[in-house]
């Protein structure tokens, strides 16, 4: 039977016409393309290599699935039709969406993405695939290296979407370091288990200080140097607000924790340890001022891994301008591209990722959550420094 799709917009508004599949279509005109990306339980992406005959991209490996809309599908049916008819599948993707779409000059493409059991027996059309297996992240690498694979513009990244269950479109736009030589470090929140401390001062001042919404402000200057810091006051709460006796009362509130005992991030002198044996130049930058920095990393024993410790009061611009990773960089006579940016804020990844080295985020959800930008900027997200070490120990061996 001859198979019809559907025309739409550059808005993707359906215009109501209908073309027969293969049809020349007129400028301004767009159909519907969808595709899968098949993980199973162990985080492996199934991929087909297509049949040496096939006009388009004979004898190359593909991802899991792809497909053109016929008329009357919306993406969703289009992609539950043909994960249906390539690989024998029953799947509802009711409750989700694409994870991400392109738009190209005379297509819209919709990837999805979804998990199955690798036992599941797949049903695929011979006529169309010559073999299928599930890959992991070395493997899909080994073919991308080897040109083997059809060329997509996220394909480097592909697995750490799937990592991060793709929250939105996460497409780290860097690519792949070429080589890396030095890391440079956050200091609260990342090394050290500071930002709890910083919030409960905060929210005890806010008090004192009737500072309103008080959540707000924390979050907004996470990361923040002292400067940047009086900047989001004057801004949001006035001239008028008493900032600087705001500032030292909570100040004074965080020390007299941080003065007794100063505690430290599970995994942290494990990471700086493990990359100071695999020969990298490590640094600090930090939003606090030096003399804390210095005294709180040497309480805590970290003091000794760095080459360099840049901090808030050596900046004209603290983060997230980019002044601080430069700095750090030029610390260790290393340029950006060459160096990892660990980073548990978004202003402190933004300020990584305008430096142009390629950041590490780790996350604390209990104090910020990250977000579809801090995911974007990030080359790699793990849940823990110890998380990370594990996977950096592989990494450069």
């Amino acid at each position: 039977m001859p198979e019809y799709q559907d025309i739409y917009d550059i808005h993707r508004r359906l215009t109501g016409k209908k073309v027969l599949r293969g049809t020349r279509r007129a400028p301004g005109e767009y159909i519907l393309v969808v595709h899968l990306l098949l993980f199973d339980e162990q985080g492996r992406l199934l991929v087909q290599r297509r049949v040496d005959n096939k006009a388009s991209w004979p004898g190359m490996w593909d991802i899991s699935l792809g497909g053109l809309a016929q008329s009357g599908d919306d993406s969703r049916s289009a992609v539950e039709r043909e994960v249906s008819e390539e690989l024998g599948l029953d799947l509802s993707f009711a409750d989700t969406e694409p994870v991400f779409s392109f738009r190209t000059d005379s297509r819209f493409d919709d990837y999805w993405m979804a998990t199955i059991d690798s036992k599941t027996p797949l049903r695929l059309q011979a006529e169309e695939v010559a073999e299928a297996r599930w890959v992991d992240r070395d493997e899909w690498k080994a073919l991308l290296r080897g040109h083997n694979v059809i060329p997509y513009t996220f394909q480097w990244i592909l697995f750490d979407l799937y990592d991060m269950h793709f929250p939105g479109a996460r497409l780290f736009s860097n690519g792949e370091p070429g080589q890396l030589h030095g890391a440079v470090f956050d200091m609260d929140g990342l090394l050290l288990d500071t930002e709890r401390v910083a919030d409960r001062s905060w929210m005890q001042a806010a008090k004192e200080f009737d500072l309103p919404d008080p959540l707000k402000a924390i979050d907004g200057c996470r990361g923040l140097n002292n400067a940047s810091t009086k900047a989001y006051f004057v801004q949001h709460y006035g001239e008028d607000f008493d900032y600087e006796g705001f500032h030292e009362r909570a100040r004074a509130l965080s020390h007299a924790v941080t003065d007794v005992e100063v505690p430290v991030k599970e995994g942290a002198a494990l990471i700086l340890r493990s990359l100071k044996e695999m020969g990298l130049r490590l640094a600090v930058a930090s939003s606090t001022r030096e003399v804390t920095v210095r005294d709180q990393l040497g309480r805590a024993g970290l003091l000794p891994y760095f080459d360099a410790v840049i901090t808030g009061d050596m900046v004209t611009e603290g983060k997230p301008a980019p002044e601080i990773y430069l700095k750090a960089c030029e610390a260790l006579g290393l340029p950006p591209e060459e160096c990892l940016a660990f980073e548990d804020s978004v202003n402190g990844i933004r300020s990584a990722y305008k430096a142009g080295l390629y950041t590490v985020q780790i996350p604390d959800p209990e104090i910020q959550r990250p977000g579809t930008e801090s995911n974007a900027l990030s080359w790699r997200t793990f849940a823990s420094l110890t998380e990370a070490e594990s996977w950096f120990r592989s990494y450069f061996t």
